[in-house]
Order: structure tokens, then sequence, then C-alpha cells
């Protein structure tokens, strides 16, 4: 089953590129020479696009697809891999628009919103699926996506890229909202070094969630909080592919009904996608979640990601 679930992941990536190579035929992909701050203090291509345009004011929007398990990827549940209290069981489709405003060169605020949608291409799911009462309610219902506010400083230290994040939400996507979730504030830390000479790239993130909800109950296994240190590296196969894998090394949770300072450690899981650079202001990134302890395709997700910045 190892080899299996290697060779499926390899088709995955291989579609993605040739889909990507057609794509991106009639746009320039090298990456222009740095000349403002931000992009000299920030040279890797997925974290330029994911922290928006050099524009005073800019647009910025960020598209997620979460699919099922690689076993079937048509069915409309997507297993929870790591077996989380805040985890979306349902595929779904999302969509968040921005607008940016650069404080300084290396600090901004970005307020944004969107629209979600679970399972937008279903529209029925197996009568004994303990999620079928979730999908019944909110199946091809179109909501608001979880407004946030976001301030973000980039630096780079000791030739370390560094992006820091502080990001108030509040949640009204109906699968979370349907659980009682009714607000998120995320404090996250980046960290990215490149190998010289090499196309390599390797560095952290560290991501502490705080979960506020709309009633009192305790007893639901609901994460209230969530701490985490998620290895990353990346390879640069040309200027406009990159190969990218995270590992959810020691992330750990604390659930409503547990004592505040007691936590449990989710199941280990990877990421692997491949990245495809359009140009500075388009990243698409198609990738997989697998638990390395346990590969097999029914446990294995996919989703496709892409930030698109506008000005």
């Amino acid at each position: 089953m190892k080899y299996f679930l290697i060779v499926l992941s390899l088709v995955f990536i291989q579609d993605s590129f040739a889909q990507a190579t057609a794509a991106s035929a009639t746009v320039q992909a090298t990456p222009e020479a740095a000349t403002d701050e931000a992009d000299q203090v920030i040279t890797n291509r997925r974290l330029r696009a994911s922290e928006g345009s050099l524009s005073k004011w800019s647009i910025s929007s960020f598209w997620n697809y979460s699919g099922g398990s690689l076993n079937d990827p048509t069915e409309p549940e997507r297993p929870n891999i790591v077996s989380g209290g805040n985890v979306q069981t349902l595929q779904s489709l999302s969509g968040e628009v921005g607008v940016k405003y650069r404080l300084t060169k290396l600090d901004s605020l970005t307020f944004s919103t969107g629209l979600f949608m679970t399972t937008p291409f279903h529209s029925e799911i197996d009568d004994n699926s303990p999620r079928k009462a979730a999908f019944d309610q909110n199946s091809r219902k179109l909501n608001v996506q979880d407004p946030f506010l976001k301030y973000t400083h980039l630096d780079k230290v000791w030739g370390i890229q560094s992006i820091t994040n502080v990001q108030g939400k509040l949640i009204t996507n109906n699968q979370l909202a349907e659980s009682r979730f009714r607000s998120e504030l995320l404090v996250s830390q980046n960290f990215m070094k490149d190998w010289a000479g090499t196309g390599f790239s390797y560095g952290a993130a560290f991501q502490a969630f705080f979960y506020d909800f709309r009633d009192s109950v305790k007893l639901d296994g609901l994460t209230e909080q969530l701490l985490g240190i998620y290895p990353q590296a990346e390879y640069v196969i040309n200027d406009v592919f990159n190969l990218r894998t995270v590992l959810g090394w020691q992330v750990f949770e604390n659930v409503r009904g547990q004592p505040s300072d007691t936590y449990r450690k989710r199941k280990v899981y990877q990421s692997v996608g491949l990245g495809i650079s359009v140009a500075r202001d388009i990243f698409l990134y198609p990738n997989i979640q697998f638990i390395p302890s346990n590969l097999r395709d029914d446990v294995t997700n996919i989703a496709l990601q892409m930030n698109l910045n506008i000005f």
C-alpha cells in the first residue's frame, strides 16, 4: 500500500504539472528583480504570493478546495486524518477576497471575507454516513466565509525569512458555525532559510489558535486551543515549479471539557504538493495530506489552493 500511495501521489502531481504548463504558457513566469524592500526580505515565491501585492492598497484573494480522500475523491466526506476537534469533515469550496493596506514596506493590515460552500459538487451522501445530518443541513448552501482582520510583519534575521501574523476571525462558515464555533484568534510565525546554490529551502511554522464558542457546553470534544510546530522544506525546480512538504510534527490541542493546561497530541501528518508560480502574485498549490505512519489512500486527503493578488 505504501508504494501504491506514492505512485498515486506522483500521478496527482504530474497531472497538475501538465495542466499548469498549459495555463502558464502565455504568462511571463521569471520573477522580476526585487526592487521593493519586501521582496528583498522575502524571496520565497509562495510566501510572496501569500502576503500580497507590493502596492499601497491592493486586493488579495485566496481560493481553497478541500477534497475527499485519494481513494475516492468523489465521496463528499473528507477524512479527519488527525482526529482533530476543529477539522471540517465534508468537502468544501471557498474563496476569500481581502483589502490590504501597507502601513510600511514591511507591515500591513488586511481585511478579508468571502463565500463558502459545503460539498458543492454533491447532491447525496450514504444514508449510513455519520456525516449525513450535517450534509443534509449544509450541502450546496452558500454562506459568508469567516471575515477576518490580519496584521502582518515581514523581516529577515541572519538570512532567515520571517513572517509574523496576528489574525482575528469571526467564524461564519456553516460547517464550524453549526458546531458552535464563534471566533478564532491566530498567532503565527513562519521561518524559511535558503540553502544557497542548491534550490533547497527549509524552515518551520509555529501556530497558536484560540477559539471562542456560541454556548457554554464543555463536554463536546471541540478544540479550544491548538499549538503546533510544522517543519517545512521546498525545492525549486525552475522559475515556475517547486516541490513543497510540510510536517505536522508537534501539534497539541486542548478540547472543551479538559482542564485548560491539559493537551493531547494529534497524529503526525505530512503534506506534499507542487507549487506553481504563474507570476509573482499568482500561486497555485495542489497537494495531498497523509499520515506517514499509516500510509493508506483512504486516509489521504486532496486539496487545491490558489493565491491571487490584484493591483
